[in-house]
């Protein structure tokens, strides 16, 4: 007896139909990708993401500038330890829908930017005086003082040894700078760093300060010129 299987056995029985696939093989059509796939969303979507890095950035710049140097350190710390809590609980919760994830990073989203709509003022006028964290007075002026640059490296053309001396009431005064180009006007006190005007194009011309009674030393900030005698004093009483 032979297990061998003839080809005579078969003959009574059908073998199965082979049906070509409308999806295999090389030559099968490929289906179409929506254009909105294709094409606007690698687009969109680098620029929504930078839009929003963007604004994430500035809020948080506003923030930073709207305080003193400690409440910036503070809100440094707050904010590095609520990134690392935030990724560890995202981390823990890796079955997290992607509902869940989005609604946790809009509140994120819509609470900096809250915090730096806020802080938009504070900050704005933090920056106005330039260094130092000083800042432009407000208000009616006591005295308004004009100064003028020139001609040469002097204020009003007064030469050295002399120098142009000013008298003004305690209290806010208004310095009104002009003349020549190429000069500034500053006051030489570490409570006044960033109050500076200039001649220049685009440079500010007026600035108020509020100077209690004292001697104050005013000079052009440009290299050499306060050596070469542009600077004067002003005494407030």
């Amino acid at each position: 007896m032979s297990d061998t299987t003839t080809l005579d056995d078969t003959d009574g029985e059908e073998l199965p139909e082979l049906v070509e696939s409308d999806h295999l093989g090389a030559d099968a059509a490929a289906e179409d990708t929506p254009f909105k796939m294709r094409v606007l969303l690698p687009i969109l979507v680098p620029l929504f993401s930078i839009a929003i890095v963007a604004v994430l950035v500035l809020n948080i710049s506003r923030i930073f500038l709207a305080g003193d140097e400690d409440a910036a350190l503070a809100m440094g710390i707050v904010i590095t330890l609520a990134i690392l809590i935030g990724a560890s609980l995202l981390a823990a919760a890796p079955r997290m829908s992607s509902a869940s994830l989005a609604l946790v990073l809009g509140i994120v989203f819509v609470v900096l930017s809250l915090a730096g709509l806020l802080s938009l003022g504070p900050s704005l006028d933090e920056g106005e005086g330039g260094g130092g964290g000083f800042q432009y007075a407000t208000g009616p002026a006591k005295t308004t003082l004009k100064v003028t640059a020139g001609p040469g490296i002097t204020f009003e053309g007064i030469q050295p040894p002399d120098e142009l001396k000013l008298q003004a009431a305690a209290g806010v005064v208004q310095f009104d700078y002009g003349g020549a180009t190429g000069h500034t006007f500053a006051i030489q006190d570490p409570k006044f760093d960033g109050f500076l005007l200039g001649t220049d194009a685009g440079a500010r011309k007026s600035g108020k300060v509020d100077l209690p009674a004292g001697t104050y030393t005013f000079y052009c900030t440009v290299p050499g010129h306060e050596a070469a005698g542009m600077k004067g004093t002003v005494t407030v009483k």
